[in-house]
């Protein structure tokens, strides 16, 4: 027979093996319920994140301006609530059918040489599912809610519209324009006709952009068909027409479009000018100025 001192042991360490069983249980309990609850709040944001995404109706107004246009009078050094403003104003469904940029940049009329890094406050990232290049990827955050706007509309369609190639540094733009120059035995004057100096670019200035590939082929694709019908819409022209050349001083380039407005691409496209005759005719000299006004 056990003793009352090594009995009382025994009861002890029972206890203590159930002590130790009943917390060893509740951890476990604990654990699957902390990791119910992360598995539950991780499946809501993916759904909030996956609504975010689907493509949004756009809607034209006329009376005032987006938001994005308003913030442009404020300074806001910042990249990322820049790009968080311009998501709200599409997510709103509203582009301002009056607002415009006609500033004209070309040979004739380069922009100052400061542009380049004034310029760097008002980019804003393009959102990685709406181009095809992780080389250049910004945009003037005036034109970021239309080319984004754009670019939905059309892949909703069916359209496998992406950005290419939007703003450039006078860097990028003097590799680019340095390499054309040796494409074509030193001759600089025919190579501007294909690459344009650094500064008289409008890739330089943000309200341009390049779509899909930077080749003729371009042409023969169901994106290009549907930017020559629905382009105006949300501001942006074909840039380098054929047989505009001699008025350009640029060849033809399918796949580069340039943001002026959407009353002002209706008119252009109506009018069968180029930026340079439309100007022209109408008497129009907008100021080149980096915030777009």
């Amino acid at each position: 027979m056990l003793s009352a001192d090594k009995k009382g042991l025994t009861a002890r360490q029972r206890a203590l093996k159930r002590r130790r069983k009943f917390i060893a249980q509740v951890v476990v309990v604990f654990l699957l319920l902390l990791g119910t609850i992360c598995l539950g709040v991780y499946i809501i944001g993916r759904y909030i994140s996956k609504s975010n995404d689907e493509p949004k109706s756009v809607t034209s107004i006329t009376s005032s301006q987006p938001d994005n246009i308003q913030s442009n009078k404020t300074s806001d050094n910042s990249q990322n609530t820049q790009t968080e403003k311009s998501n709200d104003d599409f997510q709103d469904g509203s582009l301002d059918k009056e607002y415009k940029n006609l500033m004209l940049i070309n040979a004739k009329h380069p922009l100052p040489d400061n542009y380049d890094s004034e310029i760097r406050e008002y980019l804003v990232e393009i959102d990685p599912q709406l181009r095809n290049n992780n080389y250049v990827t910004k945009i003037h955050k005036n034109v970021y809610p239309y080319i984004t706007a754009m670019v939905r509309a059309a892949n909703d369609a069916g359209v496998d519209l992406k950005v290419w190639s939007p703003f450039r540094s006078y860097a990028d733009q003097r590799v680019l324009f340095e390499n054309q120059v040796s494409k074509n035995g030193g001759n600089e004057q025919l190579a501007a006709t294909v690459v344009a100096r650094p500064g008289t670019s409008e890739h330089n200035s943000g309200i341009c952009a390049d779509f899909n590939m930077a080749d003729d082929a371009f042409e023969q694709t169901e994106m290009y068909k549907w930017m020559c019908e629905n382009a105006e819409n949300y501001g942006f022209i074909l840039r380098y027409p054929k047989d505009k050349q001699d008025k350009t001083g640029v060849i033809y380039e399918s796949w580069h479009w340039r943001f002026v407005g959407i009353e002002e691409a209706k008119k252009i496209n109506k009018s069968g000018l180029c930026l340079e005759e439309y100007l022209e005719q109408n008497n129009i000299n907008q100021k080149i100025t980096v915030d777009g006004f």
